[in-house]
């Protein structure tokens, strides 16, 4: 089924530090604990722009600066954001929940104080050490040791090397109230729904997200980061998944709603809720949904035929199309790793070939078995190396025609190939002959015929 999901995401998140809730890297500029009683986000993304409108609710245990870091995959528009939509999505669960006798439930939203400072700053950074230097120098006024961020390289590397070279910096005043950060909405190119989670694995302690998705679609759980799962009604244990009108969607985010308005096809948008629990170091996965991912890509594994001869060469042909008709990628920097493997019938891996590739692919190899027996080939391709995108596999017989036992049932084939032949031969031989002796009685009998009447 060939369609677009189109996805919006709202997500409650607890931010940076120890027992913590958190979905981006937050820095504090003292040696201060800094804790994020709630963070909130929404998320449009039409498969080629992503709107994101962000909010996160902090308090410090004294007055203290807070740098707020995200990564992104290219240049954002910022501009000013309202509270509304939350205040929307709150009021709908509430009235889709079903009729029936539920407990409160842990994904209300709750807002403090309104807090409408921000100093944003977005840079562009290449490496690690350029990006750590200008975090270090932007808030060298506040008499920061560059050590403090010495924990954070690994991840921040790790970033930049899957291509996030766009880094906002929104530098937040904190005193001991805690209170709702006004929101801010980032406008930014991608190909691919995506979240910064990773980046929150430098806290330590426990969290908890609850994110809202709106597709066009609903989302399954195969759908999903491995670590995080459906969320649900409490106590009937249903999915909270429901469809939403083109007023409803509205009422949340215009934007948003643009996103979908776009469509060629019907409108439909369902919500769907997902969350994560566990330890912040677990985080070690960002949320990435791809569009259509399966119909853009497409692998193929042949071989010139399905039963093979002991050391008789297997020619295996791998086709990987890149992008099919209708889909495109924006340029940040990804590999597709292709395998090309082979399984005998136990599972144990006999021969494998790869390669990484970034556009259309087509290759030829060449393996001789040195067993008989049934084999399995299988060819997959991995986005970067790691998440699977598409696979395909066939069979193959090799048979060992040295074996006493294959040899007899050979022969045996050949033997009554040949007797079923000739008795083939047997029976078209006798029709014919037999058809041709009717001709000849038939001729006989008219002549006898045409000589019977001239004599009278």
């Amino acid at each position: 089924m060939k369609k677009t999901i189109f996805i919006i995401v709202f997500i409650i998140v607890l931010a940076f530090a120890s027992l913590a809730y958190a979905d981006r890297g937050v820095f504090p500029i003292m040696d201060a604990d800094v804790y994020g009683p709630g963070q909130k986000a929404i998320i449009a993304w039409n498969g080629e722009i992503e709107r994101l409108i962000l909010s996160t609710d902090l308090y410090s245990n004294r007055e203290v600066k807070v740098l707020e870091v995200i990564p992104f995959p290219s240049k954002p528009k910022v501009e000013a954001g309202s509270f509304s939509a939350f205040e929307v999505i709150q009021n709908l669960m509430k009235e889709k929940a079903p009729r029936a006798p539920i407990e409160k439930t842990m994904l209300e939203i709750v807002f403090h104080e309104k807090i409408g400072v921000h100093d944003v700053t977005i840079v562009k950074a290449e490496n690690k050490e350029e990006l750590i230097n200008f975090m270090f120098n932007y808030i060298s006024e506040f008499n920061v040791p560059q050590s403090l961020f010495t924990r954070g390289e690994t991840v921040l590397e790790d970033y930049l090397n899957r291509g996030f070279h766009y880094w906002v910096f929104d530098l937040i005043d904190l005193n001991l109230e805690a209170r709702s950060i006004e929101p801010l909405v980032y406008e930014f190119q991608s190909s691919f729904l995506y979240y910064p989670m990773k980046i929150s694995s430098l806290a330590e302690g426990s969290t908890k997200i609850t994110l809202y998705l709106i597709t066009s679609e609903p989302i399954n759980e195969d759908d999903l980061p491995a670590k995080m799962s459906l969320a649900k009604y409490f106590p009937i244990n249903q999915p909270i998944q429901f469809q939403l009108s083109k007023e409803e969607l509205s009422r949340i985010d215009v934007g948003c709603f643009n996103l979908f308005a776009s469509l060629n096809n019907e409108f439909q948008a369902w919500l769907t809720v997902i969350k994560y629990e566990g330890e912040l170091n677990n985080l070690d996965f960002d949320l990435e949904i791809f569009k259509s991912q399966l119909q853009c890509r497409l692998i193929k594994v042949a071989v010139d035929k399905n039963q093979y001869k002991l050391r008789e060469t297997v020619n295996i042909t791998v086709n990987f199309t890149h992008l099919t008709p209708g889909c495109f990628e924006i340029q940040v920097l990804h590999f597709h790793l292709i395998n090309l493997e082979v399984y005998d019938s136990a599972g144990k891996l006999i021969q494998s070939w790869s390669w990484k590739v970034n556009e259309d692919f087509y290759k030829v190899v060449f393996w001789k078995p040195d067993k008989s027996g049934n084999y399995t080939i299988k060819a997959a391709s991995f986005w970067n190396g790691e998440k699977l995108e598409v696979e395909d596999q066939l069979n193959i017989t090799v048979l060992d025609l040295s074996e006493p036992g294959l040899k007899l049932q050979m022969n045996l084939y050949a033997g009554i190939t040949f007797i079923v032949g000739m008795l083939i031969g047997f029976g078209v031989a006798y029709l014919f002959f037999k058809r041709k002796k009717k001709e000849e009685t038939k001729k006989l009998n008219k002549a006898f015929n045409a000589i019977l009447t001239f004599s009278l």
